[in-house]
């Protein structure tokens, strides 16, 4: 039986995943380099400085991890100012189902905690969340499954009881490795993905209904 949803952020409740992408795409054709959909795929849902050690490896760029994520940093809040926060489909209908289904409810986010507060405010969701974990609470990224297993925790609820909702393999993985039960919730930026270590794939929010919750 479930008791708690514990929410991804980016790509999964906001479709911030374009935003990455295109700081990503700057960076790399600054310097003459092509960020291509391996390496997107390798580098989502991680910790910001995780995903900078791949795309720095990837495209062989000489300038550390930190010097990229610094720079992706700026590109990417500069978009999320211009371009606003917008929830993905079915996000405020699930968060009152589960409300109603007396499910607690967390977000764990890979995102830095300034952007996950900044989103939250924005969608004016933030109270309806019992705990809020963002990469700086956190040692190890996802695929690690430290940040799920910290959510669980502060819920007061053992993951077994816990349903993941995941955009990105990295996600899913660590929640399994939580020992939690994982819904992959595909975009037009993951529909290429493998999902294999999920319980149930998903194309939006809007598919996970009272008798999918019910069913686990």
């Amino acid at each position: 039986m479930i008791f708690a949803l514990l929410f991804d952020m980016d790509g999964l409740m906001v479709d911030t995943e374009p935003l990455y992408t295109e700081a990503a795409q700057e960076i790399a054709r600054k310097r003459g380099k092509e960020f291509t959909l391996e390496i997107k795929q390798e580098m989502m849902g991680r910790l910001g400085i995780d995903s900078m050690r791949i795309f720095k490896e990837r495209l062989s760029l000489s300038q550390s991890p930190e010097e990229l994520l610094e720079e992706r940093g700026v590109i990417y809040d500069r978009l999320l100012k211009e371009r606003g926060v917008k929830p993905m489909p079915g996000l405020f209908e699930l968060i009152h189902l589960a409300s109603s289904l007396g499910l607690s409810l967390a977000v764990a986010s890979s995102c830095r905690k300034k952007w996950v507060d900044l989103i939250l405010s924005e969608l004016n969701i933030r109270e309806r969340f019992k705990a809020i974990l963002t990469g700086d609470d956190i040692k190890q990224g996802k695929p690690d499954p430290e940040i799920y297993l910290k959510a669980a925790e502060r819920l007061g609820i053992l993951p077994q009881h816990c349903l993941v909702l995941e955009d990105a393999p990295s996600g899913i993985l660590a929640g399994k490795r939580a020992g939690a039960k994982c819904i992959a919730v595909l975009s037009q930026h993951t529909k290429g993905f493998e999902f294999k270590e999920a319980d149930l794939v998903v194309e939006s929010l809007s598919e996970v209904t009272e008798e999918v919750l019910k069913g686990f």
